[in-house]
């Protein structure tokens, strides 16, 4: 099978809430030949892994536990670290829509997808990164 990336390319870190779909975000990303430098449940997991070891890209899920709290996360890796990142979400209410217009998302995918489409995403952020 063809990677879509080489494996030394990118290294991406996932935060998702719901154990099932991270893992198979997961297992989606390493069949690319991306490393997954690990899997966040919450913004305080997420922000200690990026200390232990910064991505290049995040994929990040909009609704953890709270109603932004995936956005808030977004704005401090943003402003601390400068990661960009790929949006995974299941609903984008008009209110969400508004606050993500600040960022410049390396890509959206909703919920649920097809491999192809978080694939694609993923590859086109990738991409983004060399340029």
């Amino acid at each position: 099978m063809e990677s879509w990336v080489r494996p030394t390319d990118a290294k991406v870190l996932i935060v998702e809430d719901e154990s099932i779909v991270a893992h198979d975000i997961g297992m989606i990303l390493e069949g690319m030949g991306v490393r997954v430098t690990a899997i966040a449940q919450d913004a305080a997991d997420a922000l200690r892994a990026i200390d232990a070891e910064p991505p290049d890209l995040v994929l990040l899920d909009l609704s953890l536990s709270g109603r932004f709290e995936g956005i808030e996360l977004a704005r401090e890796i943003d402003s601390r670290w400068h990661i960009p990142v790929v949006f995974i979400s299941g609903h984008l209410s008009d209110v969400a829509a508004r606050e993500l217009g600040e960022f410049h998302a390396a890509g959206y995918v909703a919920k649920p997808f097809y491999p192809i489409n978080l694939r694609e995403a993923v590859a086109s952020a990738i991409s983004a990164l060399d340029g």
